[in-house]
């Protein structure tokens, strides 16, 4: 997941002409894209920079599309200075942007300004080489079924609410915000209101340390914790929660790594924010407690309705292979118990 304190134009455009109709109508399809998995904990979607193939991280919890330093230097892509900061969570910081003359995806192409990413190691040993963000997505509504991997664009011009057209078991509808290209929506933790967002750049579900804290008083002495690692002093450790609800779909037993803050520890310019010198310059102090990660969203199947600030949920069409999530998670019908 990226973080952005810039902002950063863009133009994908469609190869078929749409228009919005006075009356609500059927579901039109815009495009469909066959997602690559290359493990359980990722899901790449092809592209194409100026002609030339590449694979992005598909990542419903960044904001802005961005691009490896390196892969840009090594297409010659021009560059240029951002009016802001791009943040990652891990400590670094980026202020550069990549201008693409024709970037597509599936059947839709346009001009892009992908920003540089901040880790100057993003994408090395890996076959992805940039991040497909919420900011290619929000003109559309779209889908993503995560158990056959497949990504739909859908006209925004349909009657409210009549999206699910997939044969399903559980079904949760779900009021979002799309906060800063975040899309951004309250979900319940063992029962408590936690802020939320689908993270499918990220591998595992995610909590901040301070939200653990300050909902749920976990800290790293609390029992249950398992340590997974951590670089010096930042410990990251995983708790496992009984229940994580959708509003109507629920998973049990969810395993969520409980991260420290360290957004800006990495960036040489950081310093304290004038007039408030408990703070940093780098310090976000609007983000969600939790990112859903890939662990959970791969048994999920997703539509989601921008125009409507809507997401529908489901179970994925097809089960999960087996060997990648917890053996003892799963995704049950909570709706009536509401």
């Amino acid at each position: 997941m990226i973080r952005t304190a810039c902002t950063v134009a863009f133009a994908l455009t469609c190869l078929t002409t749409m228009a919005r109709a006075d009356d609500c109508g059927p579901l039109k399809q815009i495009n469909s894209i066959d997602l690559v998995k290359p493990n359980p904990g990722r899901a790449l979607i092809p592209v194409s920079i100026n002609g030339i193939p590449k694979l992005f991280l598909l990542d419903t919890g960044g904001d802005i599309s961005s691009i490896s330093g390196d892969v840009a230097d090594q297409l010659q892509l021009p560059t240029r200075d951002t009016n802001g900061k791009m943040l990652d969570l891990y400590g670094h910081a980026s202020t550069k942007y990549a201008v693409v003359e024709k970037f597509e995806v599936g059947r839709q192409m346009g001009d892009v300004h992908l920003t540089i990413m901040p880790d100057p190691n993003f994408g090395r040993g890996t076959r992805f080489v940039g991040i497909f963000a919420p900011d290619l997505m929000g003109r559309f509504d779209v889908e993503i079924d995560f158990g056959t991997y497949k990504m739909n664009y859908f006209s925004p011009d349909h009657c409210p609410g009549k999206v699910v057209y997939w044969p399903h078991n559980a079904l949760a509808v779900l009021p979002f915000t799309f906060h800063k290209r975040h899309i951004r929506f309250t979900v319940k933790m063992d029962g408590k209101e936690v802020s939320a967002e689908f993270d499918s750049g990220a591998p595992n579900t995610s909590m901040t340390a301070e939200a653990a804290r300050r909902l749920f008083d976990i800290t790293p002495d609390s029992a249950g914790n398992v340590p997974v690692g951590g670089s010096g002093k930042e410990t990251v450790f995983q708790h496992t929660f009984d229940t994580l609800d959708f509003e109507g779909v629920a998973v049990k037993n969810a395993h969520v790594n409980i991260l420290p803050d360290m957004v800006g520890s990495k960036d040489a310019n950081n310093a304290q924010q004038t007039g408030n010198r408990a703070r940093m310059v780098d310090y976000l102090d609007d983000h969600s407690d939790m990112l859903v990660g890939m662990d959970i969203l791969r048994k999920l199947h997703l539509y989601i309705a921008f125009d409507e600030s809507r997401i529908f949920i489901s179970e994925a069409s097809t089960p999960p292979k087996p060997g990648a999530p917890p053996a003892d998670t799963t995704v049950a019908n909570t709706s009536a118990q509401q």
